[in-house]
């Protein structure tokens, strides 16, 4: 059997971003772009040498493949802790087999057929595309029901918790409505955003920069120009996307502690930002922050 190393990379590439985006969104904690692509890149670089030097035991072996894994997830996600690299490490799994195991079975649906070679597992031509994308059709659907019954968000989704911003003696409190959708993360940082009114936070920030955080100036030379250096470390520019805006920037900040009502006490939250929005979040004013699971893994 004749392998192209090109392909298998590409191949491979393809199949793990997907698998890496999957576990991404079924464990509430977002990745960005670029750490999949490095991630997905060594587990495809894998793959290729695990082809070539197929004759060495070690390279091909359970416990090689278990440190490629383990390897993929550092890369692809900011671990925080033990459980939370387990945690990810365990869906990520969970969604390679689920891929794997419905591409093989769409696959003998569709009039293709599975071999080994190198270790590894591959898909004759016949049927194969087809067999991915159902597979890949059904793991998205069942990425979210299956997502908030490991992460525990299946009752949390929608409540609304009280929130305790601090920043230096002074500090805010107002309520947030748990959000799935909320996935918006700082590109420098990996942190999670919470977004939150900008009157929430009026009472707790400098005159100037609250100013700047209803003002359309956000490039970072004005950020320079304009805000108090004491608070130029504190300061990100966020970008985003939303219906009817697909470049925008939301400014935010990095208090020195957020505390979540959790049962009968607040429970810090560990490496959160907060964005600022100029608009209402909500109609009949019950919360005035959307909070996503990334920044609740800790409680």
């Amino acid at each position: 059997m004749v392998v192209y190393a090109d392909l298998l990379f590409l191949e491979n590439l393809l199949a793990n971003c997907f698998i890496l985006k999957l576990t991404s969104m079924m464990s509430g904690f977002p990745s960005p772009l670029w750490r999949i692509l490095l991630s997905a890149s060594v587990g495809s670089l894998y793959a290729v040498f695990a082809v070539i030097y197929q004759s060495n035991p070690l390279i091909a072996s359970l416990y090689a493949k278990m440190l490629i894994s383990m390897l993929m997830v550092l890369i692809a996600f900011r671990v925080r802790n033990t459980t939370d690299f387990l945690k990810r490490w365990g869906i990520m799994l969970l969604v390679a087999f689920m891929l794997g195991g419905c591409t093989y079975a769409f696959s003998g649906m569709l009039g293709g057929s599975m071999l080994t070679y190198g270790g590894l597992m591959y898909l004759r031509p016949q049927g194969v595309f087809k067999a991915f994308l159902f597979a890949a059709g059904l793991c998205i659907i069942l990425v979210r029901p299956i997502g908030r019954i490991l992460s525990g968000k299946a009752i949390r989704e929608g409540n609304i918790v009280r929130v305790n911003v601090i920043l230096g003696k002074r500090s805010a409190r107002f309520n947030a409505l748990i959000d799935t959708g909320n996935s918006l993360i700082d590109p420098l940082t990996g942190y999670p955003v919470m977004i939150v009114e900008a009157e929430s936070v009026k009472d707790i920030v400098p005159p100037d920069v609250y100013n700047f955080f209803l003002s359309n100036k956000m490039s970072e030379g004005q950020i320079k120009d304009e805000i108090n250096p004491s608070w130029k470390s504190r300061m990100h520019l966020i970008p985003f996307k939303s219906i009817g805006r697909e470049n925008g920037i939301l400014a935010g900040f990095r208090p020195d502690a957020i505390r979540v009502l959790h049962g009968n006490s607040f429970k810090e939250l560990k490496n959160v930002i907060i964005g600022i929005c100029g608009i209402k979040l909500s109609n009949n004013s019950k919360y005035t922050a959307l909070i996503g699971p990334a920044s609740l893994v800790n409680i």
